[in-house]
This record gives C-alpha cells, sequence and structure tokens, in this order.
C-alpha cells in the first residue's frame, strides 16, 4: 500500500491559501490582534490605492476610520463568539477618499502564530455612484467641500474651495498647521477668535456648526470687498473621540437673493432680526412678571420650547434662592431705565448656568416691559479663572517669563522678572525695550522663531550673563518660544538662574584638574619609586651561595610566570616574603602592585574590611567607601603572610574567592571580579592544624598547588659569611660609616650559631654592629655577647650564672626582643615575629608584665 505524502506546513499552507486569493477580484485583508495589516492580495491593493508593501505597513484604523483600537479589540472579541460578520461601512484609500464597501470577516482557519482576521470586501456601485453625484452637487451648486482628519492631522480641501482660496489646484491634503497658516493670512483678524473658539467646539464633542467667514479678497475672486462664506461643518466620534470633522463652504454671492422692500420689513423681520442674535432676549411683561416674547437664542440658554417659555413667570428661570433680590430688581431697573447684572439661569434640567443680563425698562403706552438680554459666559468665566490659574503659576514660578511683541517691547512678565528687571529702572516696565534691560541678549526674529515651530526644529537655549544693581554677575539661560495669543503673536523669553549649577560645575571641573595633577604626579613618583626598587633589586634581593638553597630559587623560576597559587613555608625570619616579591617580580604580573598583608596583625574585627572592602555606612566608623586588599592587588599579587592565624570564618571567605574569583564588599550586594594571584606563607605546619580543626582541608589544597619550603639558615652555613658582609656593607653605606673589615674570628663564631632567629637576627645583629662600631672593624662583640646558646639538653637561654624567676626571665626576653625590634609589636618584623608568638598573645603578656612599648621606640 503506497505511504501518503506528508501533509504541508501549516506556514506554507497559509501562504498557498493566500496566492489563491490573489486570483479573486474581491479585496482581501488579513489583519492580526493589533489592527496591523500583514497581507493583501492584488484586488485590495489596487481598490485602496496602495502599492503591495505599503499596503502590509499599513494600520486597519487608516483604512477602516470608523475604528479605533478598542472598537477593534471589541470586534475581535465579538468575531471569536460570533465566528463571522457582514461589513457595511466606509474604506478610505491612499488618497483619503471614501468610497462604500460591503464585505465579511472571520478567522483564517490556516493562520495559527499570529492568529489573523480574514475581511473580504468589494466597493459597492452605490458608494460609487454617491461620490459621482456628490462631485456633481458640488461643481453645479457651488458648494466647496472639506474634511479634516484628526487622527492623521491632514485637512483635505475640494477643488472649488481651493479656485476660491487661491490654494494650488493640483494639491487637495495640507499639514493642519500649515493650513491654519494659510487661512490666517486670509481671514480677517476680527473674526479669526470666533472662528478659532468654533473650531473647539466641534473638536471636543459632536456638533453641527454654522458660521459666516469672511475672508479678504484674493486675485481669483476679482473683487474689492471682502468675500463672506457660509461654513457647515459636522464633528464625528469613534467610542473613543471625536476623529474627524467634516462640511461645506458656500459662497454668499451664489446664494439666490432677492431685495426686501422697505415696507415687507415689519414685525417679521423684526423678530427674525433677534431670532439671528447670539445672545438670549427676554420680554417681560412689568405687571405680571410673565415672559411676553423670546429669541430662538433664549430657547438654546434654557432649554425650554418657545410655547413653554410665552406666558411663564420670570422667576422660574431664576434662582429660588434670590426671590427677594430678583423682586427687588425691578423697582430699581424702573427708576433707573438700565441695569446689568451677573446672575445665574436655570436650565430645564436643573443646572444653573452662569449669566449677565443687561436689563432695560420700555414704556408703550401705559403698559411697561422689561426687555432683557442675557449672554452665557460661562466659557468668559472658565477663562477667566484659567486665566487667574495660568497667572498665579506663572508668578510662582522662580523662572523668569517676558512677551515680547514683535518690535522686542515688554508686553507682560510675570513676577520673578519684574522683581529683577524693576531694579534696572524706576519706569514701567510694560513698553520698555528688552534691549534696555538686557543689553548684550541677541533677540531672534519672531519669524524665524515661528517657522522652526512650524518646522518641527528645536533651537537650543543660550546663556546670558546678567548684572545685577549690586555688580554681581549671574548667568541666565534663555529659551525662546512663539506665542498666539488672538490674531497676535508675541515672542516668549524663558530665563532660568543657572548660577549655581555653573558655579558648581566650574568648581567640579577645577577638582577634576586638581585630581588629573595630582594622578599625574602620583604616577610620576610611583615610576621613580618602580624604577628605585628595580635598582635596588637589580642584583636579586636574595644572597646565596648555597647550593642547597639553588633549589628554593629554582622553584621561584618555574612557578613565577604562571598564576599558580603558590605557599611558602618556613621558620620566622627565613624571608618568605622576599620569596613571594621574586616570584611576582618574575611574573607576566610585575607592572601591577605586590600588595602584602599580615594575616595575624589583623583584629578580628577588620579582617574581613582589610581584605574585602566596605561600603560607606556598612558598619560604625565606616564614613566612606574603602577598597579592600583583594581589589588594590586586581591584575596583581596579593602575599598573605601568617596565613594560618586566618579565622575559620575567614578561611571559608577566602576560599569562596579562590574558587569563584569575585569579592563583595561589606554593605554591598554587588560581587566584584577580581584577577589576582594568590601567594601565601606560613610558619606553622598547616596539615596538623587540619587534624586539629583549626584550618580548612579544602582552603589547604587550594593554597597549597605549588608548594615552596623556605630553608632556615643554619641549613646554609655557607651564606653566613656572605650576609655578613653584605648587610655590613648596607648598614654602613646607609649610616656613613667606613666599615672595611670583619675579624674572620668573629665570623667563624657566627657561623656556628644555629640562628633560631634566622636571616631576621642575623640582620638585628649586623645592624647593632654597625651601630656601635667606632673604627673600620665591624664591632661584633656586643653583639655575640647577646647570642642565645643552646645548654645541654637543647633548650635556649640567656647567658647567665645565675638562675632567675621564670616571669622575670620572661620580661627580660620580652624586653630583649623590643629592644631589637625598636617597639614593634606586630607585623613583619616585629618582636611577635620574633619571638614566634602570636601578636594578640604578646600584647596580653605585655600588659600582664607591665611592659610599656613606648620605651622602646624612637
Amino acid at each position: 500500500m503506497p505511504l501518503a505524502d506528508p501533509a504541508p506546513a501549516v506556514d506554507a499552507l497559509l501562504q498557498m491559501h493566500q496566492d489563491a486569493f490573489d486570483l479573486v477580484s474581491e479585496g482581501v485583508l488579513w489583519v492580526d490582534v493589533t489592527g496591523r495589516v500583514q497581507y493583501g492580495n492584488e484586488s485590495a491593493a489596487t481598490l485602496l490605492g496602495y502599492s503591495r508593501n505599503a499596503l502590509q505597513r499599513a494600520s486597519y484604523f487608516e483604512i477602516n476610520p470608523h475604528f479605533s483600537m478598542l472598537g477593534w479589540k471589541r470586534f475581535w472579541n465579538r468575531l471569536q463568539e460570533n465566528q463571522s460578520e457582514r461589513l457595511d461601512t466606509e474604506f478610505v484609500n491612499a488618497d483619503g477618499k471614501l468610497f462604500s464597501i460591503r464585505g465579511r470577516a472571520g478567522f483564517d482557519i490556516y493562520s495559527i502564530d499570529p492568529e489573523l482576521c480574514l475581511v473580504v470586501f468589494q466597493a459597492t456601485e452605490a458608494g460609487k455612484r454617491d461620490a459621482d453625484l456628490l462631485e456633481v452637487v458640488q461643481r453645479d451648486g457651488k458648494i466647496g467641500a472639506w474634511e479634516v482628519n484628526l487622527t492623521t492631522n491632514q485637512v483635505y480641501i475640494a477643488p472649488l474651495i481651493r479656485w476660491w482660496l487661491g490654494l494650488v489646484a493640483d494639491r487637495p491634503f495640507y499639514p493642519a498647521g500649515e493650513f491654519v497658516a494659510l487661512m490666517q493670512e486670509r481671514v480677517l483678524p476680527s473674526a479669526y477668535p470666533d472662528l478659532r473658539s468654533t473650531y473647539k467646539q466641534l473638536r471636543d464633542t459632536i456638533n453641527q456648526i454654522e458660521v459666516q467667514l469672511p475672508v479678504r479678497t484674493t486675485a481669483a475672486d476679482k473683487q474689492t470687498a471682502p468675500t463672506v462664506y457660509t461654513i457647515r461643518a459636522q464633528s464625528v466620534e469613534n467610542e473613543l473621540e471625536v476623529y474627524k470633522v467634516y462640511g461645506t463652504l458656500t459662497r454668499s454671492d451664489d446664494a439666490p437673493t432677492a431685495a426686501i422692500s422697505n415696507t415687507q420689513a415689519g414685525d417679521e423681520l423684526f423678530r427674525t432680526a433677534l431670532d439671528r442674535q447670539s445672545d438670549a432676549v427676554f420680554v417681560v411683561a412689568y405687571a405680571d412678571r410673565r415672559i411676553t416674547y423670546v429669541n430662538d437664542q433664549a430657547t438654546e440658554l434654557t432649554g425650554y420650547s418657545r410655547s413653554e417659555l410665552i406666558g411663564s413667570p420670570a422667576s422660574h428661570l431664576s434662582d429660588p434662592a434670590r426671590t427677594e433680590q430678583i423682586s427687588a430688581l425691578y423697582d430699581r431697573v424702573r427708576e433707573r431705565k438700565y441695569v446689568e447684572l451677573q446672575s445665574a439661569t436655570v436650565h430645564r434640567n436643573g443646572t444653573h448656568q452662569t449669566t449677565l443680563s443687561r436689563i432695560y425698562h420700555h414704556e408703550r403706552g401705559e403698559e411697561e416691559f422689561l426687555i432683557v438680554i442675557t449672554q452665557d459666559i460661562r466659557e468668559e468665566t472658565q477663562l477667566s479663572e484659567n486665566l487667574q490659574l495660568y497667572s498665579k503659576t506663572l508668578n510662582a514660578l522662580n523662572e523668569w517669563v517676558i512677551w515680547l511683541n514683535p518690535t522686542s517691547e515688554i508686553v507682560l512678565l510675570n513676577e520673578a522678572a519684574r522683581r529683577k528687571l524693576r531694579r534696572k529702572t524706576s519706569r514701567p516696565l510694560e513698553g520698555l525695550s528688552i534691549t534696555e534691560l538686557m543689553p548684550d541678549l541677541e533677540i531672534p526674529a519672531l519669524a524665524d522663531i515661528r517657522q522652526e515651530q512650524i518646522d518641527g526644529r528645536f533651537r537650543s537655549a543660550v546663556d546670558y550673563i546678567y548684572s545685577t544693581p549690586s555688580g554681581d554677575d549671574r548667568t541666565l539661560q534663555v529659551r525662546f518660544a512663539q506665542v498666539a495669543a488672538g490674531a497676535q503673536y508675541f515672542l516668549c523669553l524663558i530665563c532660568r538662574d543657572v548660577t549655581l549649577q555653573y558655579n558648581n560645575k566650574r568648581r567640579l571641573q577645577k577638582t577634576k584638574r586638581r585630581v588629573d595633577e595630582l594622578t599625574r604626579q602620583l604616577q610620576s613618583e610611583n615610576e621613580a619609586l618602580r624604577e628605585q626598587v628595580e635598582q635596588v633589586n637589580a642584583s636579586g634581593p636574595i644572597i646565596t651561595v648555597s647550593r642547597k638553597y639553588q633549589q628554593v630559587l629554582a622553584q621561584i623560576a618555574q612557578v613565577a610566570d604562571t598564576d599558580a597559587t603558590v605557599l611558602v613555608t618556613g621558620e620566622t625570619g627565613t624571608g618568605k616574603e622576599l620569596l613571594a616579591q621574586s616570584i611576582h617580580k618574575f611574573s607576566r604580573r610585575s607592572r601591577k602592585p605586590l600588595i602584602s598583608v599580615n594575616c595575624a596583625a589583623l583584629p578580628e574585627s577588620l579582617i574581613e574590611s582589610e581584605l574585602f572592602g566596605h561600603e560607606r555606612g556598612a558598619f560604625t566608623g565606616a564614613i566612606a567607601q574603602k577598597k579592600g586588599r583583594f581589589e588594590q592587588a586586581d591584575g596583581g599579587t596579593i602575599f598573605l603572610d601568617e596565613i594560618g592565624e586566618l579565622p575559620l570564618d575567614m578561611q571559608a571567605k577566602l576560599l569562596r574567592v579562590l574558587q569563584e574569583g569575585e569579592i563583595q564588599r561589606i554593605g554591598s550586594t554587588e560581587p566584584i571580579l577580581v584577577d589576582v594571584r594568590v601567594v601565601a606563607a606560613t610558619n606553622r605546619d598547616l596539615e596538623q592544624m587540619i587534624g586539629l580543626s583549626n584550618f580548612r582541608e579544602d582552603l589547604f589544597y587550594r593554597l597549597n598547588v605549588f608548594p615552596i619550603h623556605n630553608m632556615p639558615l643554619r641549613e646554609r652555613k655557607e651564606d653566613i659569611p656572605v650576609l655578613i658582609k653584605h648587610f655590613a656593607k648596607v648598614y654602613s653605606d646607609r649610616m656613613g660609616r667606613n666599615i672595611t673589615h670583619i675579624n674572620p674570628s668573629d665570623i667563624e663564631t657566627l657561623t656556628n650559631y644555629e640562628f633560631p632567629g634566622n636571616v631576621r637576627e642575623l640582620i638585628n645583629l649586623v645592624e647593632r654592629a654597625v651601630i656601635t662600631s667606632t673604627a673600620s672593624t665591624l664591632n661584633l662583640k656586643s653583639s655575640l655577647n647577646a647570642l642565645r646558646r643552646p645548654d645541654r639538653n637543647g633548650e635556649e637561654s640567656f647567658r647567665s650564672e645565675k638562675i632567675i624567676p621564670f616571669e622575670a626571665m620572661q620580661r627580660q626576653y620580652i624586653i630583649e626582643a623590643l629592644k631589637r625590634t625598636g617597639g614593634k609589636v606586630t607585623g613583619p618584623g616585629g618582636a611577635a615575629e620574633l619571638l614566634d608568638l602570636n601578636g594578640r598573645t604578646l600584647m596580653s603578656k605585655m600588659n600582664k608584665l607591665g611592659i610599656d612599648r613606648n620605651k622602646f621606640t624612637g
């Protein structure tokens, strides 16, 4: 049985599906959940006037203006429930023209990710016929059509309007900003504010409005007087907002007119004139206080019909709380003949509308009437309140705000600017040229600022040095903007005092320059110091002729050029730090620092801070951020001396550093990567400490990658004469002594001495001998008398003919060590190291025995 062909992939099926729709005459769109057109067939591109590529970059909201994002999501959810929905709506083509379509929408079963809505449509013949008829009506009826698309901010102008206004004949679309500028040049200035207010109403809510538009004469009109046009406009909204305003424009000269004789200008003409007023007119009989006449605007203001108003009490439209005031008003109007009153008119829905009423007293024979002309001033009141709010806000600012007219004269300024500038002159500031008060400020042309704002360009702020009357210089940052008020334009200056910021910036720059100078100086000193160190160590810091010790040096040569961790073991005073220095010097890290840390000399409470650093405020006394020794050694080597004295909790943290290559300052949650080579040293048996649970076994194996044992001096006695001569020369040169001879017997005595203090003891012995030498021969006699000798039991003691008490011997022994170290207790070369004691143990014994280290310093 033959195997069936494998099913094609879903994407391939969708592509075949879409290709098939290229053969049909209906337009087909595939739209995703965000409203983005993912694909369109050839017919859709043709009907909509797009190229295939442009269509796939379009949004469905551009094609169907009746949808917003919220409406589309609702439609999508409804479609998921119903699976299919008929369409009878309007689409917009690429030229911005609407045309009617019918079709159906549903989900494409071949689309999975993303899920796509399939919109199949066709242009209806009725829509085409409507468009043709509309064009004929516009042409023959001399009616021009226009539309403002608030979504795209584009204005569409029909050919007839373009001809009337003298615009480019073949350009139907204009950006809104550009079209507003064109209309400002043509509309009479007195009519422009009303036109703006009307347009604002259309944008805010759905409205139908008719207004008169006087336009200046153009070359196309061939007339000498302004032409009055009638605008009829309507706004359209979706479920969110007004998205379109459209309407017609007709010219009064083209409307059929008929002469009206004076004989017909009776009551009908009078009433018609009143109905055309923008203010509400009420005629109230004085005798019974009832309304006898209202115009159309009165019905608009109150919400009542004309028949409901006529014959009703006038008090029906007044605030009941003001009944007594209104009653007294009748007599006052009768006496004065005219009264102006701001009050509240009650609307049919119960709301109170702020109004301004001008009330006249009129007599006709024996009858008396009150003619009340009422103006709705809600918008003016709101505008006044807004102006007060804007004014108080501007006056609360620290920035100066100054408005200039086109000739750079001050029109208005806020309180901050007034407070500063009035110190310059006793004259009123309004009307003064800004150049009198700020003479060095270059004022740009208002036309340039206006053009920049139209083009969407941004002019950078300029700095201006303002000299106060007291002689101080203040730095102002000045920005320019164009502000329109009615038909006039003003240049607005916003000035911000940035003196403090600039002074701080200058101080920072000065400080930075000083820091840079000190950094360069420090780098220079470091280089000089490095050169000196290299010169001192040029012949090698380790002096030896011993073949045994050459093996130790060979180990250094083997490991120096690697990044392996080294553990140096050996007795106190053998020079373990010299080995660490040699390893660092001959490594690739030699240009970076070698940081030495004596773990025994660090208090337990400060070990972590010293090694890893801390953040400001991490603990009491942490007044600033501090970098630890590992950060200081980044890229170089860190030498951890007396590693066996490290507490167990710090051993765990050190192990993490060796494993992860990162540290964490105290008080910080952010790890810091470090590249540090570790050389550790100890005079203790770490393996024995592991057995006693005083040292971590895992840390030992991390440190003991390459162990080097530093030999004691007694195991390389052939080096003793060489070292005596070397240090005798070093200290004699340092102290200015001329020592040229050493007694061979003294050298022999020292060669046979065990040197329990190793090289450090030898150095101290030679230094003391140089100090006491008065001739060219090194005086080793006094130093030899203080040598420690082993007795027959192999124990060490001071030479003495009688036994002294144990505590007295301890005291004498510690004092002798302090003398040799110059009062130094802990650290390299300290008494604790010389006595092979923990530093804290030695200090405790000194306190117990009453020994003051300060007596041995200096």
